[in-house]
């Protein structure tokens, strides 16, 4: 063999090798999805676009048949190219079908400096990521020749589809399905999409406030703005200060706008980046201003809040200290605002104060929780009760016209946000704001709009009732003569008679 005839055969098995692993992996992912038990979607992945391109693909995933015609055209497309490049057989067509799904998904999700970074993606560097890689490994594919002959090219075709086959299905038997590990193609392991492709439906309920319609299921802004109320747990505050900002903060919005809680109430620094978040999006959020002064209103009316409330705590000082003129006066700010206004309470006490005081907002936003965990019933009480009597609580809003928002459900921390959500509902909340970090609201949602039915139990026959014997009478049941030992049988003497 020569040495052109050497570079020959090298260069061949290792095109080989590539289109064959690249055919693997297009098939693994196309079979991955078709075996998906609720259906794969690409709504998610487009749901979720950035970069310049970002308005397109979210266009894109508002028309249901796009969507539709999508999922099963990425699905089938995948299968039918890792067939076509590991049998070899229009292989460099199907390189050229490859190369234009691997653009698509280049341009929904481009790496920086065209898009921000997304947290957790493996396989993403600057200006290159995982599938512009494989277009290039596609494109060397394509302009080199692959048939050559039966022996050469089908039967190690063959040989790898069987061997594809049989890990498949071995994968397949040990449950290797259960679990999301890829959500596009070709893949991309981020929590942002297995998260999302797991949400059963949106939250649809709807309230008014101040005239304005919002979700009903709102996000409240304590644990974005750091406050944890963590009692003992002095670094809690810093740490969510920390993990609530930059990308997570975004992501939190495009959760929630994607699960259908449009509304958030939250301090209002947060207004800017939150909106400017949501607006990238392709979504609205409505923003309702917790305000402490003067600066505060401003802020919210000139950054396009939908609402603005009295903080919670400002409010209860001034009620405390019997203050109406000076609660008016703040009350008066944010009526300058033109914004609906809200004053918020963590004591029923202080909404009580206010009405008799003639300062009557367009809604209330009141601290309102259950006392079903383990600190609120302590002798020594903690700091993560607000609502030390929520049945009067509920009973006085309810001889109130204006709508309530209930807030600070989840005692900070020590009741499931499904449970404060449900608590607050069945007390007629007019909306309830809680506080959702962002790998919980998908899990909050799904348990609001689908919650698990209640375990079922198994009937038993009723035992049948005892049979009375005819002409006899109950044998009654033995008792037990304490302090006493058993009677000894009698004995009988040699003459049949009983010793006594």
């Amino acid at each position: 063999m020569t040495g052109n005839e050497c570079k020959t055969t090298f260069r061949d098995v290792a095109l080989t090798l590539l289109r064959v692993a690249i055919g693997w992996h297009f098939l693994y992912e196309g079979c991955w999805k078709l075996m998906q038990k609720d259906g794969w979607s690409c709504l998610s992945y487009l749901s979720a676009a950035q970069g310049p391109l970002a308005p397109l693909f979210k266009w894109m995933a508002s028309q249901g048949w796009i969507v539709a015609t999508g999922n099963w055209a990425v699905q089938l497309g995948l299968v039918a190219i890792g067939l076509a490049l590991i049998s070899g057989v229009l292989a460099r067509v199907a390189s050229l079908f490859g190369i234009a799904l691997m653009a698509m998904f280049y341009c929904c999700q481009p790496p920086e400096p065209f898009a921000t970074a997304m947290s957790g993606a493996d396989g993403r560097f600057f200006i290159l990521e995982r599938n512009a890689i494989e277009a290039l490994g596609l494109a060397l594919i394509a302009v080199m020749p692959c048939w050559r002959g039966f022996l050469r090219t089908l039967l190690p075709g063959a040989v790898v589809l069987a061997a594809f086959g049989g890990c498949f299905w071995a994968h397949y038997k040990a449950g290797g399905f259960k679990k999301v590990e890829a959500v596009t193609s070709a893949t991309v392991k981020v929590h942002e999409f297995t998260a999302l492709a797991a949400l059963k439906k949106p939250f649809a309920e709807k309230a008014t406030l101040g005239g304005v319609a919002i979700s009903r299921l709102a996000l409240d802004g304590e644990l974005i703005a750091g406050h944890a109320h963590a009692r003992d747990l002095i670094w809690t505050d810093e740490f969510m200060r920390r993990y609530n900002s930059g990308a997570t903060l975004g992501r939190t919005v495009r959760y929630c706008l994607h699960c259908g809680i449009d509304s958030v109430f939250a301090e209002p620094q947060f207004l800017a980046p939150m909106s400017a978040e949501a607006k990238a999006f392709g979504k609205e959020l409505k923003f309702f201003a917790n305000c402490a002064n003067a600066e505060d209103a401003k802020l919210a009316a000139q950054g396009g809040a939908k609402g603005a409330y009295l903080r919670p705590e400002t409010a209860d000082a001034f009620a405390k200290k019997n203050d109406a003129e000076g609660l008016k006066a703040i009350f008066g700010v944010l009526k300058g605002t033109k914004l609906p206004v809200g004053i918020g309470a963590e004591d029923v006490a202080t909404v009580k104060f206010c009405a008799e005081n003639g300062v009557v907002p367009d809604f209330w936003v009141l601290a309102f929780h259950s006392l079903d965990y383990p600190a609120a019933r302590m002798e020594t009480k903690c700091n993560n009760i607000w609502c030390a009597d929520p049945k009067a609580a509920a009973d006085y809003m309810k001889t109130r016209k204006e709508p309530w928002v209930a807030v600070r459900g989840l005692a900070g921390g020590a009741i499931d946000p499904v449970k404060a959500y449900k608590f607050a509902k069945d007390n007629d909340a007019t909306a309830v704001a809680i506080d959702l970090l962002d790998y919980r609201i998908v899990e909050t949602v799904n348990g609001i709009v689908s919650p698990p039915p209640p375990p079922k139990r198994e009937s038993r026959a009723p035992a049948p009732p005892p049979q009375k014997r005819e002409g006899c009478a109950p044998a009654p049941s033995p008792q037990k003569r304490e302090g006493r030992a058993p009677a000894r049988p009698q004995e009988n003497d040699a003459k049949g008679g009983q010793k006594k």
